[in-house]
C-alpha cells in the first residue's frame, strides 16, 4: 500500500518534458496494475524509486555532458528547480559513472551545486545496487548500498543547510525524507519530510497534496496518529479544493489513512466518516479490492463496539475479496478478526477453523503484525475450547512477537526524537558556523570600510584645514587692507577736522585783532571777548573726533584707563590732543578754554598718570 504513496510523490519532483511524461505513464500503469495483481502490489517502496529514476534517465539522451550539467547545477537562478534524481539515472545508465562523478564533483562551486551532486551520486549508487538484478519484484538490493546512499544524502542535506536558503532547505528535506522512506528508514523519513513541510508553511509556500499524503502514511507507521490524520486530511482537502477528479485514487488513500488514524485513537465516529468517504471513492473507481480492505477496517471498529454480527459480515467480505485479489496476508488478518468475533458469538468450532486457515495463509505471506494478531486470536480460541497447552503455546509466541514489535515501535519513537534533535543540532551548528563566517566577513568589511572612511575623513579634514587657513589668510589680508584704508581715511578726516578747527581758531584770532585795531566800542569789545570764550569743540564734534581717533589709535583710550582708572573725560580729551602733538593754543581753541586752563588740565593729567617731573608728558602719551 505504501508503494503507491512514494511512487506518486516522486511525480512531484520528476523532470519536465519527455522525462516527466515517461515517469507519469509508468507510474499510472503500475498503480492500476497494483490494484489487481498481487505481485505488483507487493513491490517494495524502493522499487518505485528504481522505476522513476530509470524512466527519467531513459527519457533523456544517453550522452552525459559534464560541462553543461555543471553549468546548470551552478546556476543560482535554478536553485531548487533541477530534477537531480533523473540526472542520477543518466549517470548510472552512462556506463561510466565513476569518471563522470569525479569530473562533475570537481566543477561544483556552490553549496547548492554540491547538494545536487550528492543527490545525483546517491541515486547512481542506489541504482548500482541493482545492476546484477534489476528485477524490481524481487528487490535484491546490495546490503552495502543503503548506508553509502544514505551517507551521500546526509551530505546533500548538510550542503543544503549551508546555502542558508530556506526554500531550498525545505525542498531537499522533503526529498531526503522520501528517500529515507524508500529505504525504510521511517525515523529519518518522518524527521526530514515533516521539517520540509513545516518550513514551507513558515515561508507561505504551498505544499503539494502527494507530499502531505506520504508524510501522513509515514506518521501512521510510527504511531503518530494525530499528526498522521492532520497530514492526510490536508492532502484530501487540497485535492478536493482543486476539484482534482483525476486524483480520486490518492484521495481515497488519504481518506483511509485518516480513518485509520482516528480508529487507532479510539475516535470511532470520525473514523467511520472517513472510511465511508474512502468507500464512496472506491465505488466510483470500481476498485473492489479497496471495498474489501475498508470493510475489514470498519469491521474492526464494530468489533470494538461489540456489534459482532455487523463486524463479522464486514470482516468476511474483506476476507473474500482479498483472497480473490491475491492479498493473502490481508485476507489472513481479516479471517483472524472474524475468528475473534465468532468466539464472542459462541461459534468456537468456526473460530478454530478460521484461525487455522489464517495461520496457513500467513506461512506463505508472512506479515509480523498480522501474525502477532493471529497468535493472540489462536490463544483466545484454544482458551475458549479448553485447550490450554495450545493456548499457552500460542500465547508464548504472541508475547515474544509482540514484545519485539513494541520494542521496535518504542525505539522508533525515541529514534524520531533523536533524529529531530540531531537534525536541529546539526542545523544549529551549521548556522552558527555560517553566522560566525558571516560575522568575520562583516567585521572585515566594517574594518575596511572604517579604514576607507577614516582616510576620506582625514583627507577632507586636511583639505578643509588648508582651505580654512587659506581663507583665514585671505580674510586677514583683506581685514588688514581694510583697516589700513580706514586708518588712512580716518587720519585724513582727523587732519581735515583738526585743520578746520585750527582754521576756525585762526579766523577768530584774526577777527579779534581786527576788532582791536579798529578801536571798537566797549559793547563790541565785550561781544568779541564772549565769542572767544565759546566752545569751538561741541559734543558732536568730540564724538566724531573720538571715533576717528580710535580708528587711528584703537587701544589708546583703553590703555589710558588701565593706567588711570578714574581719569575724567576732560583729561581724556587732553591726552588725545597731546597725542596729536598740538600746541597749547591750538588745544585751547579746540576745547573752547583758555591756554592757562590747558596748562592746568595737562598738570592734572600728569598727576592722574602719576608722572614725576622728569618724565615728558608728550613722550609718555606717545608711548601709550
Amino acid at each position: 500500500m505504501c508503494f503507491q504513496q512514494v511512487l506518486l510523490s516522486k511525480l512531484e519532483s520528476a523532470s519536465c518534458g519527455i522525462a516527466a511524461a515517461v515517469v507519469i505513464f509508468f507510474s499510472i500503469l503500475l498503480l492500476l496494475m497494483s490494484c489487481f495483481k498481487t505481485q505488483l502490489f507487493r513491490i517494495c517502496i524502493t522499487g518505485s524509486l528504481v522505476i522513476v529514476c530509470l524512466c527519467s534517465s531513459n527519457a533523456q539522451s544517453k550522452s552525459f555532458n559534464v560541462d553543461e550539467v555543471a553549468k546548470e547545477l551552478n546556476d543560482p537562478l535554478k536553485i531548487g528547480r533541477i530534477a537531480v534524481e533523473s540526472l542520477g539515472g543518466e549517470v548510472f545508465q552512462s556506463g561510466n559513472a565513476d569518471s563522470i562523478l569525479n569530473a562533475l564533483e570537481a566543477k561544483m562551486k556552490t553549496h547548492a551545486a554540491r547538494c545536487y551532486f550528492y543527490i545525483i551520486k546517491s541515486t547512481a549508487v542506489y541504482l548500482e545496487g541493482y545492476k546484477n538484478d534489476l528485477n524490481i519484484y524481487e528487490q535484491k538490493l546490495d546490503p552495502a548500498v543503503k548506508p553509502a546512499a544514505m551517507e551521500l544524502f546526509a551530505k546533500a542535506m548538510q550542503e543544503a543547510y549551508l546555502t542558508g536558503d530556506d526554500r531550498f532547505i525545505a525542498q531537499i528535506s522533503i526529498v531526503y525524507g522520501l528517500r529515507c522512506y524508500a529505504m525504510k528508514e521511517l525515523e529519518l523519513a518522518a524527521t526530514y519530510a515533516l521539517n520540509g513541510l513545516e518550513l514551507n508553511e513558515k515561508l507561505n509556500i504551498e505544499n503539494s497534496p502527494p507530499n502531505h499524503m506520504v508524510v501522513g502514511e509515514i506518521l501512521y507507521r510510527i504511531r503518530e496518529y494525530k499528526e498522521s490524520v492532520k497530514q492526510s486530511l490536508k492532502a484530501y482537502t487540497k485535492w478536493e479544493q482543486q476539484n482534482a477528479t483525476s486524483e480520486k485514487k490518492r484521495m481515497m488513500w488519504s481518506c483511509n489513512t485518516a480513518a485509520l488514524g482516528y480508529h487507532r485513537q479510539g475516535l470511532y465516529d470520525s473514523a467511520f466518516i472517513w472510511y465511508r468517504k474512502a468507500m464512496q471513492l472506491a465505488d466510483e473507481l470500481k476498485l473492489e479490492v479497496w471495498n474489501g480492505i475498508i470493510s475489514g477496517n470498519m469491521g474492526q471498529i464494530y468489533y470494538e463496539q461489540k456489534k459482532y454480527d455487523t463486524a463479522l459480515a464486514l470482516l468476511l467480505t474483506d476476507h473474500r475479496i482479498s483472497t480473490k485479489e491475491g492479498l493473502f496476508d490481508n485476507a489472513a488478518n481479516s479471517l483472524q478478526w472474524a475468528a475473534r468475533t465468532n468466539i464472542q458469538l459462541g461459534n468456537k468450532t468456526t473460530a478454530l477453523q478460521q484461525v487455522r486457515e489464517a495461520l496457513a495463509l500467513l506461512k506463505n505471506n508472512p506479515d509480523v503484525q498480522y501474525l502477532r494478531n493471529t497468535y493472540y486470536t489462536a490463544t483466545e480460541v484454544f482458551k475458549a475450547l479448553g485447550g490450554y497447552d495450545s493456548a499457552f503455546y500460542y500465547n508464548a509466541k504472541h508475547a515474544a512477537l509482540n514484545d519485539s514489535l513494541e520494542r521496535v515501535i518504542a525505539l522508533s519513537g525515541i529514534a524520531v526524537s533523536k533524529a529531530r534533535a540531531n537534525d536541529e543540532k546539526n542545523r544549529y551548528s551549521i548556522q552558527s558556523l555560517q553566522k560566525e563566517k558571516e560575522k568575520q566577513l562583516f567585521q572585515r568589511n566594517i574594518l575596511m570600510a572604517a579604514i576607507v572612511l577614516l582616510g576620506i575623513v582625514g583627507f577632507l579634514i586636511i583639505t578643509r584645514q588648508r582651505l580654512k587657513s587659506k581663507l583665514r589668510v585671505e580674510r586677514m589680508q583683506q581685514e588688514t587692507q581694510r583697516m589700513e584704508q580706514e586708518i588712512t581715511a580716518a587720519r585724513e578726516q582727523l587732519n581735515m577736522f583738526t585743520e578746520n578747527i585750527v582754521e576756525k581758531t585762526s579766523l577768530i584770532e584774526k577777527l579779534e585783532e581786527q576788532v582791536k585795531s579798529k578801536g571798537l566800542s566797549a559793547d563790541k569789545e565785550l561781544l568779541i571777548a564772549e565769542l572767544s570764550q565759546q566752545t569751538i569743540l561741541t559734543e558732536d564734534d568730540w564724538l566724531k573726533f573720538k571715533s576717528l581717533f580710535e580708528k587711528i589709535y584703537p587701544s589708546f583710550f583703553q590703555k589710558l584707563k588701565e593706567n588711570a582708572g578714574d581719569i575724567t573725560v576732560a583729561e581724556q580729551r587732553m591726552a588725545a590732543l597731546t597725542r596729536m602733538q598740538l600746541t597749547s593754543k591750538q588745544m585751547a581753541a579746540m576745547l573752547g578754554i583758555s591756554v592757562d586752563s590747558v596748562h592746568k588740565t595737562r598738570q592734572r593729567l600728569r598727576q592722574r598718570l602719576q608722572l614725576s617731573s622728569d618724565i615728558n608728558l608728550e613722550e609718555y602719551i606717545a608711548g601709550i
